[in-house]
């Protein structure tokens, strides 16, 4: 695989703006050579008919849709925020309610997959939000937001259903 497409591979998995420094250190290339590499993938989607593009902003770089399908894309978070959770994000969302605040990796771990798509489908709905780890740069922790509280009409979550038993047989 060649270097550009493992930028690609990274900035794709992560779905957030990485550093220019980040992406070199996991690349395990100098920051040159990778930035060169990022603006001739920036200008190659710029140019094709492509669906994404880079951007950049600062020192970080983001993979994003193209401009010119915001239509569709609206229509695609509309149909994605208005329909029924799908079990793997319900399932997701129970483990953040039950166990969180959570890391990405700890939520995957507990479910034995990626939760990365779970995860972006509830943070568009707002029942989920996310703040910076306080040991760990880069790192963000997921947990339960006010809109879920309010949706199913708690005051907090502890009233959830056998939330207490649930946290002693944890312990």
């Amino acid at each position: 695989m060649d270097l550009k497409s493992k930028i690609e591979a990274i900035l794709f998995a992560s779905g957030e703006p990485l550093s220019l420094s980040r992406i070199a250190q996991i690349l395990g290339t100098k920051r040159k050579e990778t930035e060169d590499i990022l603006s001739l993938f920036q200008k190659e989607l710029a140019e094709g008919q492509r669906g994404i593009r880079l951007i950049k902003k600062g020192e970080k770089w983001l993979l994003v849709s193209a401009p010119e399908a915001s239509d569709l894309i609206a229509k695609f978070r509309k149909e994605t925020l208005e329909g029924e959770l799908s079990p793997v994000s319900g399932e997701t969302l129970a483990i953040i309610a039950y166990r969180g605040p959570l890391t990405r990796a700890e939520i995957s771990t507990i479910r034995g997959v990626d939760a990365t798509y779970a995860l972006h489908r509830l943070l568009l709905r707002g029942l989920i939000e996310r703040s910076p780890h306080p040991q760990k740069s880069n790192t963000y922790l997921y947990s339960i937001s006010f809109e879920f509280l309010k949706h199913l009409g708690l005051n907090k979550v502890e009233e959830l259903p056998q939330y207490e038993e649930f946290h002693q047989a944890q312990q």
